[in-house]
């Protein structure tokens, strides 16, 4: 009974060790798989897979294949354990096999595990790595099966050329713990892909703490809801993303992030020029889901051979060849209303001035509400009370679409009261009696908590971003 415990102990322990390690991926670190799946691009076809070559094209051809599957729930975590799993009972195994002691053998196996599994907290670190550290761990398990130490030294001898040559050198990473921060940077991001727009509001209104993607995708869903001025001033301060401008020091998620919002306010040439910079700096300059948004960036705007380019591209993808099949058949429909929005100035810009970008969007096309709301949005973070009468004359009053929304009335009321406007403005602008009743309640009160979130304390309180 004693030897039949001792024989199932290590496998027991490694099992629970691998229920832990999947649970952890599964539930606490999906994400981070999400990111590195969409950014990264492997084809199935012989021209793709016969670029792997050097040291290590085995380990490296192994690991984007597999990252590819990342794409499905449950299988980005399922994978990562199976890897690492499989090293660990790979270098216990073998360890036995040279007499190593059994205690020994397991804890050094978890160990390793452990170390692999730390170093997949970083998105940098790919499982192509851990494979590398698989394939050697293999040949060593293969050397233990030979009898006598000359034996083994001699083949360990053979198989080290043939090893470096098939697995490379693994990737030396600093250690560092989960970003839990990131991991919800990438859950808004990756939901706001999926379309999964209230599942965004609901992840960033439920955490303790706010980063700038978080915000930027927050306020994109809310856009695309046509809610953005009714929670612009829920978190201060906030961010829109139109005062970035993409540079050598811009970082990869801002870069990453600048075509989700071009794309959204309707301007294709921008969003290829975002799409292609991010495929310059992913993986081997590589990224699939700026594949698909330059398939869509074409269809928009009417360049069908362009567009096919990259629809071709998708084809070769096992996870991607039904959505491309799918595109070419009903893209005209899909993306009906976005050809609508877009952009058909025949102007160069060199410039990525969103204000400048957003204005030849509504000059195209007045009805484009979310180009609308987020100029005259970014007017009001920065308190431009000026530019902001300017755009809402020119877009709203103008054009007979007056907007209502009471963080347009209560601005329009600050620039009314500071231009000493007359009865007949007044009645002009502010067509909404409570918001006119209340700006008389703030007058008496000025700065008083009791109107925290309306946008006459937040002109008067909070610091406007600096640009």
């Amino acid at each position: 009974m004693k030897g039949k415990v001792l024989r199932y102990y290590p496998l027991v322990v490694m099992v629970l060790w691998a229920i832990a390690c999947w649970c952890f991926f599964q539930f606490c670190y999906p994400y981070h798989f999400f990111f590195q799946e969409q950014n990264q691009l492997f084809l199935w076809s012989w021209d793709y897979i016969s670029s792997y070559t050097g040291s290590g094209w085995l380990a490296t051809l192994a690991g984007d294949f597999l990252t590819q599957f990342y794409y499905y729930l449950y299988i980005g975590a399922t994978i990562l354990t199976f890897c690492l799993t499989a090293t660990g009972m790979l270098l216990y195994s073998a360890l036995s096999h040279l007499k190593v002691n059994h205690i020994v053998s397991q804890l050094l196996a978890l160990v390793l595990m452990t170390f692999l599994a730390v170093c997949h907290f970083s998105t940098s670190y790919r499982l192509s790595s851990t494979i590398t550290v698989m394939g050697w761990t293999l040949l060593l398990w293969l050397v233990s099966l030979v009898k006598g130490r000359k034996k083994q030294v001699a083949v360990c001898c053979c198989l080290l050329l043939p090893g470096w040559l098939l697995f490379g050198l693994p990737q030396v990473k600093k250690l560092q713990g989960p970003d839990f921060i990131l991991e919800k940077d990438f859950a808004v991001d990756c939901e706001y892909y999926f379309g999964n727009h209230n599942k965004v509001i609901q992840l960033v209104e439920s955490s303790d703490q706010w980063t700038d993607q978080m915000l930027f995708f927050y306020n994109l869903s809310q856009a695309q809801r046509d809610q953005l001025p009714d929670h612009l001033l829920k978190f201060t301060p906030n961010y829109l993303g139109t005062f970035e401008k993409i540079g050598p020091k811009t970082p990869m998620l801002t870069i990453r992030n600048m075509n989700e919002l071009y794309w959204a306010l309707g301007d294709m040439t921008f969003t290829e020029r975002a799409a292609m910079m991010t495929n310059v700096f992913s993986h081997n300059n590589r990224n699939v889901r700026m594949m698909r948004r330059l398939a869509e960036c074409n269809i928009v705007s009417g360049d069908s051979l362009a567009a096919e380019k990259y629809l071709r591209i998708l084809d070769k993808t096992l996870v991607y060849r039904k959505w491309a099949e799918n595109i070419r058949q009903h893209g005209q429909k899909i993306y009906q209303e976005k050809m609508q929005r877009a952009n058909r100035r025949d102007t160069i810009t060199i410039s990525d001035n969103a204000h400048f970008l957003m204005m030849q969007l509504l000059d195209t096309n007045p009805d484009n509400t979310i180009a609308l709301d987020y100029i005259l949005c970014s007017n009001l973070l920065l308190k431009d009370i000026t530019n902001f009468k300017r755009d809402y004359d020119r877009y709203c009053i103008e054009t007979g679409r007056p907007r209502l929304k009471p963080l347009y009335q209560e601005a329009l009321c600050i620039w009314l009261a500071g231009t000493d406007a007359s009865q007949e403005e007044w009645e002009k602008y502010i067509q909404r009696s409570d918001v006119f009743e209340r700006f008389q309640q703030y007058n008496q009160q000025r700065g008083s908590t009791l109107f925290k979130g309306s946008y006459w304390y937040y002109f008067d309180k909070i610091k406007a971003p600096e640009i």
